[in-house]
């Protein structure tokens, strides 16, 4: 079995735009991408800010965004292996904003499905540390929310996979939703269970984990099956920095073993904006070279090859 490796759209659709940005992912080597459909940032959520290209015609989104997308990955050989959602997903007291997302969500489900793009990362909902929920609302809410997408992913033939969060308190990380690989498990089956078939998934983001000091082949383990994509990527233990492999503390013999191990069988999915962000431009084209070198080095690695240099 050929493993397939990916990168985050982000970090080079912005500066190169986003046919040349294939065409430079598809020369160093990549199968497909992770796309990011953040149409509208993080502080626009908050700020309760309704704008970009979310606020479209859906018919006139797809034509002007989402169609040059799909030609250029027919065009150089790239697929669409995963999906970003906008992010929160869910904001205190904001109805408004909170019913755009869901539309937004909606619209990012048509666009997968029209790009054959088999999965879509949805953040859980959760608040800040100075103003976290309590165990048992943070759960309503996240049922709900994800409920209410059922028919959506449904009728798309998409699945919705949930990610392993943390939040910040001064100069230390804490754990936030899903962060335990146990309630991880717990949200995928009981939503599972309301849709009656599996629409629902895992996406495990190994940098959130490294600044949670997990035991990551023992997280990998736990969720099994449920594991369906990856955000591969590195950081020191304190900064959520998105650099490449072997840039900061993991251990990643661990983390391949365990994906083998489990039978991960889905895309090697480097979400490495950050790396590219903190580059000249023009370093993008070896930049990726570097990461696709990795890629292919992670994937011996866990089919037993020996890749050693030399």
């Amino acid at each position: 079995m050929k493993r397939r490796i990916s990168v985050q759209t982000d970090g080079i659709f912005q500066p190169c735009g986003v046919d040349v940005g294939t065409r430079l992912i598809s020369r160093a080597g990549f199968d497909c991408v992770d796309l990011d459909l953040i149409y509208i940032s993080s502080g626009s959520i908050r700020k309760g800010i309704i704008e970009g290209e979310f606020t479209l015609p859906e018919e006139q989104f797809m034509d002007e965004v989402i169609r040059p997308i799909r030609d250029a990955g027919r065009k150089y050989g790239i697929g669409f292996g995963q999906a970003h959602a906008p992010f929160p997903s869910w904001v205190p007291l904001d109805e408004d904003m909170n019913a755009h997302l869901m539309r937004a969500f909606r619209m990012c489900l048509d666009a997968c499905s029209f790009l054959d793009c088999p999965y879509l990362v949805i953040h859980p909902a959760f608040t800040d540390y100075k103003n976290r929920l309590d165990a048992a609302t943070e759960h309503e809410i996240n049922i709900r929310l994800f409920s209410s997408l059922i028919p959506d992913a449904k009728r798309t033939g998409v699945k919705i996979l949930l990610e392993n969060m943390f939040v910040s308190w001064k100069a230390k990380r804490i754990e936030a939703i899903c962060a335990d690989m146990g309630e991880a498990c717990a949200y995928i089956d009981e939503l599972n269970a309301i849709a009656g078939e599996e629409i629902f998934g895992f996406c495990y983001d190994s940098g959130h984990a490294a600044l949670l000091g997990k035991n990551q082949e023992k997280a990998i383990r736990t969720l099994g099956h449920r594991l369906l994509a990856l955000h591969l990527h590195d950081n020191d233990g304190v900064s959520d920095s998105h650099r490449f492999p072997y840039y900061g503390i993991t251990d990643w013999e661990t983390v391949l073993r365990a994906l083998h191990e489990i039978g991960y069988s889905g895309t090697l999915n480097f979400e490495t904006f950050n790396e590219m962000d903190s580059h000249d431009p023009a370093l993008i084209p070896k930049l990726l070279e570097l990461l696709g070198e990795t890629g292919r080095l992670f994937a011996s690695r866990m089919d037993g090859e020996d890749s050693s240099a030399g």
